[in-house]
């Protein structure tokens, strides 16, 4: 049984773990575009402050167990006839596939976007790129383009060396995923204590570039001037390739409950999946990692004729230290449908939002004060119904022995 696996992202390696535990004879072969050893996708910011950085995995599964793997990329796939065509012109066959392209960065529609000291940050390779950068003579402002969690990071790197850096986000906060009001309010206060400049609510119209330096003009009629910019704009599912492969897609590669497609034998997982967002009901696409990492281990498992279940997407699901405040933030964190109900904590050191839906918590945030953050998280995760002890998770008593008591 040959195992074809593309893409090299934690998807694709948790994918090829459990494949390997449940056949121990099988052929299994990842094709990657990058020729970077397995690493934490998460974590390649660290590489921006510091290229000496560790970010490869500390369990390397193409080593441990026995995994080909092919740099190269997927250029063409026939469902039919089982087989894969890549860059290299070279085919590979298969008897069963798992599609796990990730995304790739959403470039906006701006004029000189794609000029000189532009980058995006998506692999180790980009963000070394992005240091080799900010270590040019007189490279010492720079502008991040979004201000979601990628921006954020990057933000972050860039200041840690020392550059004066703006971010610029056309919503009207930043982290409006992971936050509300008033939590980007916090983490923004905390920002800027690192020096970083925040301008939300602002679109980029234009980048020009002269002499090695570049302009940000924005919308509004202001400019910001820096040595290099980043764009953080978001992901997208990497799907091109499989759009007219006879494989069902939509935002992205549409899937069931066991990560199959419409097409026999062939499953997809990671940042490229569209499933059901367990709170909404409603198809999505993710891009957390947890998520990434849970559908390539369902996927590998039931690859190998295993039986396993996702249930759905949580769609917010991050655990962070920004600027130094931990911060958790799960589910639904500013419902913009009736019947929600949302208490708040909010006192020096400590801000927490709950989101109900009766006594069902939908959503959960937690900034400064994080203790017992995964049993709401886990309450969420299972829509357990918290009847009696409802009281105690607003007032921030709840744990799990209470769980216990109650059984």
């Amino acid at each position: 049984m040959h195992y074809l696996i593309i893409g090299g992202g934690i998807a694709g390696m948790s994918a090829a773990k459990a494949v390997r535990q449940r056949d121990r004879q099988a052929e299994i072969t990842i094709i990657s575009g990058e020729k970077a050893c397995p690493y934490y996708r998460p974590m390649i910011p660290l590489l921006i402050e510091d290229g000496d950085a560790d970010v490869a995995y500390v369990d390397d599964p193409v080593n441990k167990y026995g995994i080909n793997i092919l740099h190269d990329r997927a250029v063409h796939v026939d469902v039919h006839e089982r087989e894969a065509g890549l860059a290299s012109g070279k085919i590979s066959g298969f008897d069963k596939l798992l599609i796990a392209t990730g995304g790739r960065p959403v470039i906006p529609g701006v004029r000189g976007i794609s000029g000189p000291g532009v980058f995006t940050l998506r692999t180790v390779d980009d963000a070394l790129r992005i240091r080799a950068a900010a270590l040019q003579e007189g490279v010492r402002e720079a502008v991040v383009i979004g201000g979601g969690f990628v921006g954020i990071k990057a933000a972050l790197a860039l200041s840690g060396r020392g550059m004066d850096v703006t971010i610029i986000e056309q919503l009207g906060r930043i982290l409006p995923r992971m936050l509300d009001a008033r939590g980007a309010q916090i983490i923004s206060g905390a920002l800027a204590g690192r020096g970083i400049r925040i301008l939300t609510g602002s679109a980029v119209s234009e980048i020009t570039h002269d002499s090695g330096r570049i302009a940000v003009r924005l919308d509004s009629g202001g400019i910001t001037e820096a040595g290099l910019v980043v764009v953080a704009a978001g992901v997208t599912p990497d799907i091109d390739i499989f759009r007219d492969s006879g494989i069902r897609t939509g935002r992205g590669i549409r899937v069931g409950g066991m990560l199959e497609t419409n097409a026999p034998g062939v499953y997809a997982a990671g940042d490229v999946v569209e499933f059901r967002d367990m709170l909404t009901g409603r198809p999505s696409v993710s891009g957390l990692w947890t998520n990434a990492e849970e559908t390539g281990r369902i996927a590998g498992a039931n690859m190998a004729g295993d039986v396993m279940k996702l249930e759905g997407f949580l769609p917010v699901m991050n655990a962070a230290d920004i600027a130094g405040i931990p911060a958790v933030s799960a589910g639904i964190i500013d419902p913009l449908e009736e019947g929600h109900e949302t208490f708040i904590d909010d006192r020096p050191g400590r801000y927490r939002r709950l989101v109900f839906r009766g006594d069902v918590l939908e959503g959960a945030l937690f900034i400064g004060d994080v203790r017992n953050a995964g049993v709401y998280v886990n309450l969420i995760r299972n829509r357990i119904p918290l009847g009696g002890l409802k009281e105690k998770a607003v007032t921030g008593d709840l744990q799990y022995i209470h769980f216990l008591i109650s059984g």
